[in-house]
């Protein structure tokens, strides 16, 4: 954060621990702030300066929408700094001002948002008067949930991988986000949230170790969008000391620690008539004597430094997040010359059909058409998209579970591609038809769309479904160098990017079917020029 913002901050707020990456507060807009300030205060825990500053910040108007300006917040600060205290009046004000809303709560586990829900967050409510009788509680096991009078329900976040599916949300608040090791909290929520167009994702921790994939790269997306400024979507706050500084400095503590008392009178906080900072310089002192035998522990916990520097194991064919979000295009147009692609995870859980075509740009567009649960779905989904879009081709990987759709596509209409016939083409591979690569093309599938992307060689969307699947992706060897990516190490549901990797083989191979051959397929007219891969209401977009 720049001198000129941290000023800003304090000449506002009072705030004297600026985060050391953080989301400009934009004073020209209105915000919803304030209104969970005194939901804060009925709750007899008001904002803090660095509370103040969030929520005003997360909760700003796009004046132009008249929607909220950031669909996801992200905040990372030390232990005991008020993250409860923060997100449970947002909580609650999104119940509150906000008819029919549908709020869910998690935690690191299921039982540990059991446990804040039920100690804290409903013993809070409780005893604020303002708040009596307009909610009622059900405390049902597995069906707990705060009810408001308005028609708004908060609920908790189960801890299996299809929690949240099909149920559309408004808010999610992830506490705790460094416990989760791989992506199922996001994408539990997330496809519930895409079509809500005033949803917000709060994600809220202190920092985690090199098991904290999603976290560790949350805060490597953040920090880089602050450092080059570019514009997000996305809120995001980080208040951390930086590794070598002295964790027994008290000047160091001040840096980082927001909730950290800068003036105490005879040790108790007297910065302000209305609240308190909640921590005290001999309290951190004792942790530190505390944790003198694992000293990692105090930097992770006080400091907010990811153990071991919260560095991954980056896998090198995997692009990074910087070379993809270099490639994205939200508005980048479609072409008529297209391949679809198919792929599932391991356990047939989630598929993904996704479009790659080319494009005005002069090159391939990469788009998710379709991510959803299950498989059944998929042969009629498909035999729809190559009536109305007239691919080239279809991929699939039989070795995947997305084998287990050749007799289904088959079906439907969807034929496997035979030989190919040099001396008669037209009884050779056709437009529209399903190609399954060996094992030696899938490799070059996947080598060539990491080449692609480091070429800068293609464009997308930004769609988040990819974006997941690229931070969670893992590569597996296939021998003399070639490598395919690995389903089953992944962290994430990749199946995105396994069908955007074959669908831009498929496109590459068979683009010249796209050429006529004045056979029966030719398509209508009209057919022709349907514009291209238009999502559908399973993706939400």
């Amino acid at each position: 954060m720049t001198p000129a913002d941290a000023a800003l901050l304090y000449e506002h707020y009072g705030l004297t621990c600026p985060p050391r990456w953080g989301t400009a507060r934009n004073f020209d807009r209105k915000t919803y702030g304030p209104k969970v300030a005194k939901i804060a205060r009925a709750l007899g825990t008001p904002l803090m300066p660095w509370q103040r500053y969030v929520v005003d910040t997360a909760l700003e108007i796009d004046p132009e929408t008249e929607s909220l300006a950031y669909r996801g917040v992200d905040i990372t600060v030390p232990r005991q700094s008020g993250k409860t205290s923060l997100i449970l009046p947002v909580m609650i004000w999104r119940g509150m001002y906000k008819p029919r809303q549908r709020i869910v709560y998690g935690a690191q586990t299921a039982v540990a948002a059991r446990e804040k829900w039920e100690d804290e967050h409903l013993v809070a409510m409780g005893a604020a008067r303002s708040l009596k009788n307009r909610y009622r509680e059900r405390k049902a096991n597995g069906r707990e949930a705060i009810l408001w009078g308005n028609g708004s329900i908060q609920t908790l976040l189960a801890s299996t991988e299809m929690a949240g599916h099909g149920k559309t949300l408004d808010m999610a608040a992830l506490d705790e986000y460094f416990a989760q090791v791989d992506y199922r909290s996001d994408q539990a929520v997330g496809p519930a949230m895409i079509t809500r167009a005033d949803a917000q994702k709060w994600r809220l921790s202190t920092a985690g170790t090199q098991k904290s994939v999603p976290f560790n790269a949350m805060r490597k997306r953040g920090r880089a969008a602050i450092e080059v400024g570019r514009l997000s979507t996305i809120a995001f706050f980080d208040w951390c000391a930086l590794p070598g500084m002295m964790r027994d400095d008290p000047a160091t503590w001040r840096s980082c620690m927001p909730a950290l008392c800068p003036a105490p009178v005879r040790g108790v906080c007297r910065c302000s008539r209305e609240w308190r900072h909640t921590v005290t310089e001999p309290a951190i002192a004792t942790e530190l004597e505390t944790y003198a035998e694992d000293l990692g522990e105090f930097d992770r916990a006080y400091l907010n430094i990811s153990r071991e520097l919260g560095e991954l194991d980056l896998d090198p064919n995997v692009p990074t997040a910087e070379e993809w979000a270099l490639l994205a295009d939200p508005e980048a147009p479609g072409g008529e010359v297209l391949a679809l692609a198919i792929d599932c995870t391991p356990d047939g859980g989630w598929t993904s059909i996704v479009a790659v075509g080319d494009s005005p740009l002069g090159m391939p567009l990469i788009k998710v058409l379709d991510h959803g649960a299950g498989r059944g779905w998929v042969p009629g989904r498909i035999r729809q998209l190559v009536d109305r879009l007239n691919p080239v081709c279809v991929v699939l990987d039989d070795k995947s579970a997305a084998g287990v759709l050749l007799l289904p596509l088959e079906k439907v209409g969807i034929k496997r591609m035979p030989p190919v016939n040099e001396d008669n083409p037209r009884q050779g591979p056709q437009r529209g038809q399903l190609w399954v690569p060996t094992v030696q093309q899938l490799g070059a599938a996947c080598g060539s769309f990491t080449d692609a992307v480091r070429g800068g060689q293609l464009v997308h969307l930004g769609q988040q479904e990819m974006t997941i699947a690229l931070d969670g992706a893992k590569t597996r060897p296939l021998g003399d160098g070639a490598w395919a990516w690995g389903r089953k190490i992944a962290s994430a549901d990749i199946s995105p990017l396994v069908a955007g990797s074959l669908g831009l083989a498929g496109l590459e191979r068979w683009r010249h079917l796209s050429k006529p051959l004045g056979v029966a397929t030719a398509r209508p007219a009209q057919q022709q020029t349907a514009s291209m891969f238009r999502p559908s209401g399973r993706l939400g977009l």
